[in-house]
This record gives structure tokens, C-alpha cells and sequence, in this order.
């Protein structure tokens, strides 16, 4: 999955405390700097296992080699079931996917190596012109129009400033990172110029320069949050939605006619809905030219195409289960419950019955910040190991007594369920293995199956569920958006009904810290906390796995790097 945003996304398929935890040492407490080499070393084991694979895994051509022309057709799980990717609902991979090629976070171009600048297309010039207080002058590409014609202006980054601030809480948003920070924005020079003053220091203050969207998508509450639910924002990228079907499940993009920059290679993006089950077979069958390869098995299928390629890279995206502590009738409410049920999970034979038939690497993930291999990646939980001994003997000083083979306390016992989307078989891999190793220890774990097309708005989002397992997808700029997982407590990304108050003091520190030193600090600090918790236990780092019909150029799976979707096309 690309990165589109500073928010976080989540997928149904597939597929980080104030210092590091302290290491045992013989004869007692490491010293600080025994600590630091021990993670060192442990995150530089970590970038080998991760350096096996690469980082952008796609065929390069030049832009005036690319044939003009040709089709693109690739498979979603789920119609959008809200267009405004601001909106709660909008917050889903998919509706990421279809809104790239139309614009979406292409004002930031990411490199190869993840390294960040402006797209001139969008943003002509951009500089923090003092740190006390923060201030960022802005110009945008006066060339720039909406897919309706409409000229993007000023007026609508301030619109979408006073939507997603936080201060009006009718907004349904799914973040206000870097935006509540903002004071005011106010039109200098002209129409495209602006000055951005910061109430607080904002690390990130790039992702903030350039509407997502037209002023009249923010105009008030009712159109933000239901005004597209059934149509498109406008765009603002070399493709736009041209045609939709709904019933059908079927997304077509077409060319956008007002697009300034230099003209797409392809010709138009289908997106049709594709039940997971019946992906490979229709990669195979030749009726998607794309298909995102979350099992062993769906890879053997995948190569039964003749004309297919695999295209295999590093990702920023991880598994994990999360847990509702407002669940279990009250069972999730104790920590010490949470942390048995922690230590009782195989996560790395989760990892083996999923990655492991992908001929990936497994990479266990410890933090709720950065990836293993990352510059500042820490073990925030100072060794999460399978050790089921250890959770029995936590259940036991919490009062859950043995009887048999499960457990029981003031006549209750440990009931749970793990929500599971009908047809997605990572998903499944993974509750099944929680349901075994929870049973094991005592616990009476059931497996509960809904419809897909549910699973998010009708269980995840509203917060109906014990546990679920899906994926988040990362960012690059991981600091700004790690908090919101289980911050604040009605944060539109956090799950869990459990916010920590000592993450917010954290969280504001490092939203504003520039020094890198401080900053992988402060970072370490929160995920530890998040790690104390237990709230949400970090599975696997997801590897990128496309399988694309052979001849697409310039874009496919990369753990950084942007697609420019002006030289996307397919070889002759």
C-alpha cells in the first residue's frame, strides 16, 4: 500500500515508554548504555532480516517510453461507503486506492528511500519562516483546478483547517493531527499564497499545506459527514472518476480533462469489487491486471498465470489483535488479563502460517511508532516472548482458579470473541490461532463470523466486539499519527474504548520536537506506554506482495516511493 497521509488506514485482509525498557542484565539492571547497545543491536538484527527484501519492487521507463494508452484493472474488497477519506467512514484502504491516480497526498512525493518533497505541480514554493512561533509560507500552483474546473485556493485549505481542527465536534474526522495545532491561515500575496501561524510546534507541518479537497466539502457538518456517500469529492490529479457503479461494484477513471501536468499514459483505472476468495482466480483468469498477495496460497495461484510478474518489497504495514476493554462483560477491563492473554499468543506462529508461505521473512513488531528496522525502532516491551507458563501464572494472581481445562472467578468464566470477516482468509489464519493458544490457558475463545462488507461500520468502528485482527497501514511520518490509536479516547482510529493520560502531555512534545535525537525519544516514551497497556498486540510486519500482469511499468508494490500516475502504463 502506498502512503497516502499522516492518518493511519486499515485493512480487513492480510495483512511502538518515557526510555526503552529496561534489559536483564547478569548480576542485575543494565546500565543506560547497555541498554542502548542491546537495542541497537536488536534493531540492526531486525534491518538485516528486513534488508533481505527491497524497498520499491516495480519495473522503472522513462515517461516518453511509455506507450500511451491501455487499461489498468484492479480488484477492491469493499465499494466506497463514503467518498470523503476525512470522514470516519472514509478512513478505509480502498477508497485510498481508487482516490491516488485522482490526487490524493500527491502534493508530497516520497522517494525510494522515503525521503520527502514537494510536488511543484501542486505546491510552487514552501518554507517555515520562524520556529517561535511556528510559520510556514505557502504558495500553491496557480495552474491548480478541481476536477470541476474550480481553481484550488487558499479558501479551501482554510476550510479544511476549521473542519478537521477538532473545535467543532460535529465533524465526524478521522484525524485532527497537525490541524488542531494550527492557529490561522490567512491569504497573503494572492489567492494561492498564504501564511500557516502554528499554536504549538508541528514536525509535520508539510502534510498541512494543501487541501485534500474543495471548500464546499467542509461548508458544514451534514455535508462532510453524509454529503458523499454516494459520490465522489472532486480530485485533483491526472485521473478522475468517470463512472460508477454501484450495484455493480465497479469504479472507472478516466482522464481528467482540467488536469495540468503533463498527460497520464493510461487511458483509464477500473477498480471492481472482487471477493477476496475469487481474487487469484481472477488474476489468473485475466480479469484484474493487479492482485495483492496476502497468502501462500494465493500466491501459487497468482503464478499460474503465465503472463504474471511478483513483485515482493519491505512494508510498512502490521498486524496485530486489538482489544475492547469495555468487552468480555468487563474481562478486558483488567490489564493483567490483557497482559496474560499477550504473553499466551504464538505470534510467531501466526506469523509462519501467514508470512510464511509468502517466501517473506517473519519480522515480529514491538513498537507502536516505528518498524523493525527503522531508525528509532526500540522493543517497547522489553520481550514480548510466547510464553504461556507465564500467562497461567498471571491469570492465576489476578484470581482466575483453573477448573479443568478453563478458568473461572466469582462464578464467571473467561468468555471471549474474536470478530472475523466473512472470506478473508489471513484474517481467519490469525483469530484461529488466537482461539487455540487463548484456550489453552483457560480461556473460552469463540470465533464469530460476519459479513465483510460489515466488518468495519457495523462492528469495528461502532466498537461492537471483544477482539478483532486486521492491519494498519503505516505512514511516513509515523510520529505525528502513532498517538491516535488509543488517543484520545474518542480518537476516530482508536478501537480500543482505553486512553492513557499520560500520552497526551507525550504526544504534544513530540508533534512539535525538530530534533531527531528528541524526537525518536519522545516517540519511544509513547509506545512504551501504549506496550504497558495491552490493549492492541502487534502481530507481524506485513511484506508488500503484488502479482501485476506483466509490461506495467512504473508502479506496484514499495514501502516508500509514491506512484507518479502520469508515467504508469503498460509496455507494448
Amino acid at each position: 500500500m502506498k502512503i497516502t497521509s499522516t492518518r493511519r488506514l486499515f485493512l480487513a485482509g492480510t495483512g511502538v515508554v518515557g526510555s526503552a525498557a529496561a534489559l536483564a542484565a547478569c548480576g542485575g539492571q543494565a546500565s543506560e548504555e547497555e541498554q542502548q547497545s542491546k537495542a541497537a543491536e536488536a534493531n540492526e538484527k531486525a534491518a538485516e532480516e528486513q534488508g533481505e527484501l527491497p524497498s520499491t519492487g516495480w519495473e522503472r521507463m522513462d515517461y516518453d517510453e511509455v506507450p500511451d494508452g491501455g487499461t489498468l484493472r484492479k480488484a477492491i474488497l469493499t465499494f466506497p461507503a463514503n467518498w470523503n477519506r476525512s470522514q470516519v467512514d472514509g478512513n478505509n484502504a480502498d477508497t485510498s486506492d481508487i482516490a491516488d491516480p485522482c490526487g490524493a497526498g500527491a502534493e508530497i512525493i516520497l522517494s525510494e528511500e522515503g525521503e520527502k518533497t514537494l510536488n511543484p505541480d501542486y505546491i510552487e514554493s514552501a518554507e517555515m519562516t520562524s520556529e517561535d512561533p511556528q510559520k510556514v509560507s505557502v504558495k500553491f500552483n496557480p495552474k491548480g483546478k478541481w476536477d470541476n474546473g474550480d481553481p484550488i485556493v487558499v479558501d479551501d485549505l482554510i476550510a479544511q483547517w476549521k473542519a478537521l481542527n477538532g473545535t467543532d465536534e460535529d465533524y465526524l474526522v478521522v484525524s485532527t493531527v497537525g490541524w488542531d495545532q494550527i492557529e490561522s491561515i490567512t491569504q497573503t500575496d494572492d489567492e494561492f499564497s498564504a501564511e500557516i501561524v502554528f499554536a504549538s510546534p508541528y514536525i509535520d507541518w508539510i502534510t498541512v499545506l494543501h487541501p485534500e479537497s474543495p471548500a464546499s466539502v467542509f461548508a458544514d457538518a451534514e455535508t462532510f459527514n453524509t454529503g458523499f456517500a454516494d459520490g465522489p469529492t472532486p480530485g485533483k490529479g491526472p485521473f478522475k472518476v468517470g463512472n460508477l457503479d454501484a450495484s455493480g461494484g465497479v469504479v472507472t477513471l478516466e482522464r481528467n480533462e482540467n488536469w495540468w501536468g503533463r498527460a497520464p499514459k493510461l487511458e483509464s483505472l477500473i477498480f471492481q469489487v472482487v471477493d477476496q476468495t475469487t481474487q487469484p482466480q481472477s488474476f489468473a483468469n485475466g480479469e484484474i491486471d493487479w492482485l495483492e498477495v496476502g497468502t501462500g496460497d494465493v500466491l501459487s495461484q497468482a503464478k499460474t498465470r503465465k503472463d504474471a510478474s511478483i513483485q515482493t518489497t519491505n512494508g510498512l504495514t502490521w498486524t496485530h489483535l486489538t482489544m475492547n476493554v469495555k468487552g468480555g462483560d468487563g474481562l478486558l477491563e483488567d490489564v493483567k488479563v490483557r497482559e496474560a492473554m499477550a504473553r499466551a499468543i504464538d505470534r510467531d506462529a501466526i506469523g509462519r502460517a501467514v508470512v510464511g508461505p509468502l517466501e517473506a521473512p517473519i519480522v515480529l513488531v514491538n513498537n507502536f511508532v516505528y518498524m523493525p528496522g527503522q531508525d528509532g525502532y526500540e522493543d517497547s516491551f522489553g520481550g514480548l516472548e510466547f510464553d504461556q507458563d507465564a500467562a497461567g501464572k498471571i491469570l492465576d494472581e489476578a484470581g482466575w482458579a483453573l477448573d479443568g481445562d478453563k478458568r473461572s472467578k466469582d462464578g464467571k468464566t473467561m468468555d471471549l470473541k474474536v470478530i472475523i470477516p466473512a472470506d478473508t482468509k489471513s484474517n481467519s489464519d490469525r483469530a484461529r490461532q488466537v482461539q487455540t493458544n487463548l484456550n489453552e490457558v483457560g480461556f473460552n475463545c469463540e470465533l464469530q463470523t460476519v459479513p465483510s462488507d460489515g466488518y468495519f461500520p457495523d462492528y469495528v468502528m461502532p466498537g461492537s466486539f471483544d477482539m478483532v485482527t486486521f492491519s494498519w497501514v503505516g505512514t511516513a511520518f509515523p510520529e505525528s499519527s502513532a498517538a491516535n490509536l488509543v488517543y484520545p479516547i474518542d480518537s476516530g482510529q482508536n478501537f480500543t474504548g482505553y486512553a492513557d493520560d499520560r500520552i497526551g502531555p507525550i504526544n504534544e512534545k513530540l508533534k512539535g520536537a525538530f530534533d531527531d535525537t528528541e524526537r525518536r525519544e519522545l516517540a519511544n516514551e509513547l509506545s512504551t506506554i501504549v506496550a504497558e497497556s495491552f490493549v492492541i498486540i502487534p502481530f507481524y510486519a506485513t511484506p508488500i506482495i503484488f502479482a501485476v500482469k506483466e509490461g506495467l511499468v512504473n508502479t506496484g508494490a514499495s514501502q516508500f516511493e509514491t506512484t507518479d500516475w502520469t508515467q504508469v502504463g503498460i509496455k507494448a
